[in-house]
This record gives C-alpha cells, structure tokens and sequence, in this order.
C-alpha cells in the first residue's frame, strides 16, 4: 500500500467516524477542544488534505462547490462592514470548516457504495442518539419540560437532525434486503420514538414530509418494502396521540393553532425585528453571524434568527442571499438528473431540510453542508460511475 492510499484510507475511516458522531455529536464534547465531530473532522480534513497533496491531483469540482466556495467567502467578507466583528469571524470560521467538510466529501466520496455507508454512519449515530434520549425519558431527566434530548442538544436541533435520519432509514430499508433491512426499520423505530419525545413541532412537521420518499419511490420498491414505510410513517401519526407522554402529547397538539393564529412560539416577533435590521441594510446584510446583536436591542435578548432564509438574507444581503439560492437551485437541479431511487432520496431529504429550517437557523450546522455534499457526488456517479472509491 503506497503512502498515497494510506492516507485516504485513513481520511475515509475519520469521515465515516465524523458522520457518525453528528446526531449525539453535543453530547461527546471536550473543554477546550470542541465536540467530538469537530475534533474527527478536523483530523479527517488534515489527513485527507495531505492525501491530496501526494496524489497531487484534486478532483474536478462541481457547479455548486463554487457556489458554496463563493457564499462563505463573501460572508467572511462582511467582516468588514459587521456590526458584530467578533461573532461575524467566529461564524465565518465556522462555515469554513463546514465548506471544509463538503469538499472531502466530495473528494472521498466517490462511489455508490461509499455514499450508502456515509448514510449508514448517520442513520447508526442518529439510533445511538434515539437510545439516548430514550434512556434520558425513562429516567425523567428532561432537557425543557416535558422535553427530552441527548444530551448538549435543542430539542428542536435533534428532532430535525433525526427527522433527516428518519428520511435516510427509509432510504436503507428500500435498498436493503433480508435481516439488515429489518435492523434498519427497527432503528427507524426507535428514531420515531425519539423525535416524538422531543416535542419539537417543527421536526414533527419536517419528518412527516417523509411521505414524499413512499410516493416517488413507490413504483422502485416491493410490497414488504412500501408497506414496512407506510407502517413507520403510521408509527409517527398514532404516536403524536397514544404513544407519547401526555405532556409531550399536549405540546404537539398546539401545532395547528400556531400554524394559524399563533406566533410560533415568538418566532414572528424575532422574524419581524431581522426585516427591519435587512431594510436598514438591503445591499451587503449586517454581517455574518451578527442577527442575534443586532437585533437585541428591538428583542431584549440575543436570539438567532429562527429561519435560515431569513438569516442568509439580513446577515449577508441581497448579493448573499443570490449566493445562497444559487446554491440551493443548483442542488435541486442536481437531484433532477439523479436515476428514480435517488432521485426520490434527495428530493426528499431536501424537502425535510426545506421545512424544518423554516423556524431554526442552520445554515451553520452540520447536517446541512452533508446533505448538500452528497447530493454533489450523487450527481457525479450519475456523470461517471466509475469513478475510484477511496
């Protein structure tokens, strides 16, 4: 084995790992030091970086990681005109390393074969992070009331980061046959489980986007297949009314009112304040990572923006804003070209992405920028599926 292979081999086993380690990630934290996956993938991206070196080649990019390139540098940018410098450059060096993760991905990630572990490594943490919070109900050790969480995490935060494992799960259990595939629906299981006792309202509302996966892939899978979905997705609707605590039960139920006469949960109060903020600063945005000072002083509080859209828009303005829906489009575009099975996979997982955000910001968190990076390399094996697996 030459140095070269070595080395990506070794950057592969720290990815997979790093993925792993995302949906329980706050809950494995080092002082000092940071969590367990910025740990992983700082030593995956160093490793990966110099395999890159001694092959002396990088892969050619694709159209959106010049688009993502493109958008974190001019956030990074805005650190000349923020209104919050400090917060601005800590934000910026974070979607940094994010951008970082994104480009290994897409230069490890090479084959069928290679995405499916990535996903298996999330849906494997997410049942690990499910038993947690599980454990952390039985044992009445609530992160909010009535509210259960691995611990380190928002309820909301790993409600919608298993909500996406939940879309990956259903993804697995179409794919695979025999014993795996029922191990993999018996993690689904316990992701549902996890998900309802979160009580987060918008992750009850992003994973119940999961149908979508049943009707695009309906016509690609076997009738134990589409009825063991249709079960799971049952589990989740019967176990916002029987299964649930009562308080947890209650919480849920007030998801219609919110919907229509409510302020989701004070949300529009912050949405209001961040459209006053990008009125004052259309063009060029307050800054990167600057929204919750920003807008204190309307709010009284330091509150991110509740919704990703809205964030990119008054943190990074119009010309940001364009970067970012650039990116997205270009994604979407992507998913379009994909054959059925991963077509439906991806459309789907954006879609669970796409609502969720809606009330959180998380155009810096994680699970985003590996969402968006493995649809680029799905893209590219529909291009040229032969390409080398690491």
């Amino acid at each position: 084995m030459n140095r070269t292979s070595a080395l990506e081999r070794a950057a592969w086993a720290l990815l997979c790992l790093m993925v792993f380690s995302l949906p329980m990630e706050k809950g494995i934290q080092f002082p000092h030091l940071g969590t367990i996956s910025r740990l992983l993938g700082q030593a995956a991206f160093l490793v990966g970086a110099a395999a890159v070196v001694c092959r002396r080649k990088l892969r050619r990019p694709n159209a959106a990681l010049p688009l993502a390139t493109a958008f974190v540098l001019w956030g990074g940018l805005s650190w000349t005109w923020s209104v919050a410098r400090p917060d601005t450059l800590a934000r910026f060096l974070t979607m940094a390393q994010l951008l970082g993760m994104a480009w290994l991905i897409w230069e490890l990630c090479r084959t069928a074969a290679a995405q499916t572990r990535l996903i298996q490594a999330f849906v494997a943490g997410a049942t690990v992070s499910s038993a947690w919070t599980i454990a952390r109900a039985v044992l009445n050790r609530q992160t909010n009331y009535r509210r259960f969480a691995t611990a380190g995490f928002d309820p909301n935060d790993l409600g919608i980061t298993l909500a996406i494992a939940l879309t990956f799960a259903l993804y697995l259990s179409a794919r695979t046959r025999g014993p795996a595939a029922w191990l993999v629906r018996l993690a689904a299981v316990a992701i549902i489980a996890a998900i309802l006792l979160t009580a987060s309202r918008t992750a009850l509302v992003a994973s119940l986007m999961n149908v979508l996966f049943v009707a695009l892939a309906w016509r690609h899978t076997t009738a134990v297949q589409r009825i063991s979905a249709i079960a799971l997705l049952l589990l989740l609707i019967v176990g916002i009314f029987r299964i649930t605590p009562l308080a947890t039960r209650a919480r849920l139920a007030t998801l219609p009112h919110e919907a229509t006469e409510g302020t989701f949960h004070d949300r529009t109060r912050i949405w209001r304040a961040g459209l006053h903020l990008f009125e004052r600063h259309p063009a060029l945005g307050i800054g990167l990572g600057a929204y919750p000072k920003a807008a204190y002083p309307a709010l009284r509080i330091h509150y991110n923006a509740h919704n990703t859209f809205l964030s990119v828009l008054v943190e990074t303005g119009v010309a940001g804003f364009i970067l970012w829906g650039l990116l997205l489009a270009t994604l979407a575009w992507f998913t379009g070209l994909l054959a059925a099975s991963e077509r439906a996979l991806w459309i789907t997982a954006l879609a669970v992405w796409g609502v969720a955000v809606l009330t959180v910001t998380w155009e810096q968190r994680k699970p985003t920028w590996l969402i968006f990076a493995l649809i680029m390399t799905a893209w590219a094996r529909a291009f040229d599926p032969q390409e080398r697996q690491p």
